[in-house]
């Protein structure tokens, strides 16, 4: 219910208020509503953002809001109590910082020592870590939320200092969820709005880029490859020698001037990097009151909110394949799909900001990945691919078999194997002579021969698992390159009995990490052939 007043109506509350109003904007009709004051004003397009500022400014503390809202056949400008806010108190902040430095130091310290080889923390792996990872990346999110803050006091919009959000390992491996700060008062306009979620991002952005570029630069010119058989250090469950990170396409690029980069491990500065332009990119997704929400409600206005719950479909649907969106998504909906709209919704960008509004999607789809971490499966798959034999059945006294092994994983893998030979079929001195002084040869792809001489009739021969063979990718960086291990029999006489026995030789394949990392198509598989068959 709203009551009109005359024009030259004036006393009290209502009186003072409207006399501040008319002090900016000629106010030709004024109307009280149970919690607004409305007055119709008149306002000059060229100068009605700065007044409308001018009185946000003055209104702010008496303890109102006001709001300058376009309706139809007129401008209005409404009058509310501003809502009471609890008193803020910088030690949170502190605290806050602390805990997150600590648990980034020890992210860090996790990927340091993953990316030396070595298996447990110690004084120099918390050194190196904090100085190529947790000093970088609170560094990266520190500039992020600095630039929010600083703009907003340049624009007169009270907010808080940055509070850092701890996430230690297991629940976040890289030892935070990032930084925000928080707006004290309503966001006047849609300028301000844009300079305010834009600031952050491209912040971050610039301190991101050279952070990765340097990191990058370190890797490709002080190389640390480790064996395939290096299995990487295992903190909380979480095995930090077997993550593989999606490449943006803006890390991509960067990658290209340092192409050996790509090749051995990273070093944590260009993962603290990494890191950066993710953090940066996913606070630009537009949706609600994160950054991207603030410029994409600045660039679109109210039609931002369609946007926004683009984004959230995307996010859900990206959850198929990185399960983590899932909790974005879900986050996204509890804080609120919809952005509210600055109190002066009728000022446009001028294109300068339109360029920043740009800027930052450029930003979101260059550095955006959707899948940012996951683990090698260890798929392989082994086939046996025929018995060559020479002479006939009776007469063998040479033969071979050959073993395809090809790795169907993204990364290359070291493999360990084992050989179980059995002779069966037929007793008698004469047949236990001959079946001792059969050779058995495994060849492996790498030119070693390994000869095992002689078998006990009806016993196994194993040989053991302790030949690792390391299969890559091959060189055009896909999978299924394969590998031949070859098995020769070699008889030094023809089989002196009839009939003549079994020869039956199974070939186990198991990834030679698979009890460390846990991967879930490490095997092992086996594959046989028996003789005659």
């Amino acid at each position: 219910m709203a009551y009109v007043l005359p024009s030259s109506a004036a006393g009290g509350e209502v009186g003072r208020l409207r006399a501040l109003v008319a002090k900016y904007f000629p106010v030709y009709e004024t109307r009280v509503t149970t919690n607004s004051l409305v007055l119709a004003v008149q306002v000059d397009p060229a100068s009605m953002a700065e007044k409308f500022d001018e009185l946000r400014r003055e209104l702010w503390p008496m303890n109102y809001v006001p709001m300058l809202r376009q309706q139809p056949g007129e401008t209005v400008v409404e009058v509310l109590r501003r809502p009471q806010r609890t008193t803020w108190r910088p030690y949170t902040n502190v605290v806050m910082l602390v805990i997150t430095a600590f648990t980034c130091l020890f992210a860090g310290a996790f990927l340091w020592v993953a990316y030396v080889g070595g298996t447990a923390l110690n004084s120099s792996s918390l050194l190196w870590g904090g100085l190529t990872f947790a000093l970088p990346l609170m560094a990266i999110l520190g500039f992020h939320e600095l630039a929010h803050f600083l703009v907003a006091r340049y624009h007169h919009v009270e907010a808080s200092l940055p509070f850092f959000v701890p996430m230690p390992p297991p629940f976040v491996i890289f030892g935070t969820f990032g930084a925000f700060i928080s707006l004290r008062e309503p966001i006047p306009d849609r300028r301000t709005l844009l300079d305010i979620g834009a600031s952050g991002p491209i912040a971050g952005f610039l301190i991101a880029i050279p952070i990765t570029a340097f990191g990058l630069f370190l890797t490709q010119h002080n190389p640390i490859v480790l064996p395939l058989t290096n299995c990487g250090p295992v903190f909380f469950s979480i095995p930090y020698g077997n993550l593989v990170i999606g490449s943006s396409a803006l890390f991509y690029a960067l990658s290209l001037f340092f192409p050996a980069s790509l090749v051995g491990n990273m070093n944590p500065l260009a993962i603290a990097g990494w890191v950066g332009l993710l953090v940066t990119a996913i606070n630009l997704l537009p949706a609600g009151q994160l950054d991207g929400g603030h410029v994409f409600r600045a660039l679109f206005g109210p039609r931002a909110v369609y946007v926004s719950w683009a984004a959230v479909v995307a996010l859900f649907i990206l959850g198929v394949f990185y399960p983590g969106w899932w909790i974005f998504g879900f986050l996204v909906l509890i804080l609120g799909a919809r952005h509210p709209p600055p109190l002066n919704d009728i000022t446009p960008l001028d294109w300068k900001r339109r360029g920043v509004g740009i800027l930052a999607v450029a930003i979101l789809l260059t550095g955006f990945v959707a899948v940012p971490i996951a683990s090698p499966s260890g798929n392989f798959h082994l086939t046996r691919d025929g018995l060559v034999a020479v002479g006939d059945t009776r007469n063998v006294t040479h033969a071979f078999v050959n073993f395809t092994l090809n790795n169907d994983d993204i990364v290359p893998h070291a493999f360990g194997f084992s050989v179980t030979l059995t002779v069966l079929g037929a007793s008698g001195p004469s047949l236990a002579s001959w079946a001792d002084n059969l050779t058995w040869t495994v060849h492996l792809p790498n030119g070693t021969a390994i000869v095992v001489k002689g078998a006990q009739v009806g016993e196994n021969f194993t040989l053991p698992s302790s030949f690792p063979l390391a299969v890559p990718v091959n060189n055009t960086g896909q999978a299924n390159s394969p590998y031949f291990v070859s098995l020769e029999i070699n008889g030094p006489t023809a089989v002196p009995v009839y009939p003549i026995p079994t020869f039956t030789a199974a070939l186990k394949v198991t990834e030679y990490c698979q009890s460390v990392q846990s991967l879930s198509g490490g095997g092992p598989r086996s594959a046989t052939f028996t003789f005659p068959s």
